[in-house]
């Protein structure tokens, strides 16, 4: 079958490279493909000089579908780079005990399980041409105790059969984060609702982890940031220096921080998400973008 380029007539023009992202509040490559095909494609033909697109996702396997894996193609066509913020926590389709009305309860009861993740991964690696272009989040990191039964979960054991797995496809970039409690409280009343609570670490937990995640990084040879953990070095999500060292043309981006987030060091870009987010299926109890309450 003919593929059918999305782009025509593209004019050039002298505009500042700006890095897109797709989105920080819902899953666009997994229940969006088509905005984000349209959102680029019309700023292209108004002559924005697009530079990275950044990919926010826990479905890495929607980049491989037809219409994103082409599109992703004639980016770099264009000399446009793509890179990926894969989100696997190791809770993905699993239940991990009952809620208040008991009923089974899953942390993330539609994201993929970690094992199917991990194997698209390898040819998402692929497709974008570089591992460098993944960075991997397994974020949050979670302890919460059942208000029912006093069981508790968390979900650290999964970090290094995560990093294991993904360090031998050649991904060298992780992030992690705490699921902390009084920071958004529909994520709080969510889980009191679903008869859990939230265990922030303490401070000497978060340093712990933080020793913890040094060893395995020196083990595997990779690193291993926080993201906006209080008590712990600031990181970048987007970062544009790196996004210019792998650029192919090492073209130059924006690089001032914005700052929108305490201990965020993110490089500028453009969130083409919109605002309200748009409903994101993958219903993952902790999300802060999530309007709902159960």
């Amino acid at each position: 079958m003919q593929q059918i380029s999305i782009f025509n007539d593209i004019p050039v023009s002298n505009n500042k490279f700006f890095v897109l992202s797709a989105s920080r509040m819902t899953d666009m490559p997994k229940y969006y493909p088509d905005e984000i095909i349209n959102q680029v494609k019309n700023r292209l033909n108004k002559g924005v000089e697009i530079h990275t697109l950044v990919l926010w996702t826990k479905h890495p396997n929607a980049l491989l579908e037809r219409n994103l894996s082409y599109f992703i193609q004639e980016l770099k066509g264009l000399d446009i780079q793509v890179y990926l913020q894969c989100t696997i926590t190791g809770m993905g389709g699993t239940i991990i005990g009952r809620d208040r009305n008991g009923s089974p309860f899953a942390i993330e009861p539609n994201a993929p399980k970690p094992s199917e993740a991990l194997k698209s991964l390898e040819s998402v690696v692929v497709l974008l041409g570089n591992p460098l272009r993944i960075r991997l989040r397994i974020d949050p990191l979670i302890r919460i105790k059942s208000n029912v039964n006093k069981e508790k979960y968390s979900n650290l054991s999964h970090v290094e059969p995560i990093i294991s797995f993904s360090s031998n496809i050649g991904i060298k970039n992780y992030s992690f984060s705490f699921l902390e409690k009084e920071v958004h409280k529909k994520v709080d009343k969510r889980f009191n609702e679903l008869g859990w609570s939230i265990i922030p670490p303490s401070v000497e937990e978060r340093t712990k982890t933080l020793q913890w995640m040094s060893s395995i990084s020196s083990k595997y040879n990779v690193n291993i940031s926080s993201c906006c953990v209080p008590g712990l070095p600031e990181s970048r999500c987007i970062d544009g220096y790196l996004l210019e060292e792998l650029h192919p043309q090492k073209k130059q981006s924006r690089k001032d921080e914005p700052r929108k987030r305490n201990l965020c060091g993110c490089t500028h870009s453009i969130d083409i998400g919109g605002w309200p987010p748009k409903k994101c299926f993958t219903g993952c109890q902790y999300c802060y973008a999530n309007s709902s309450h159960s």
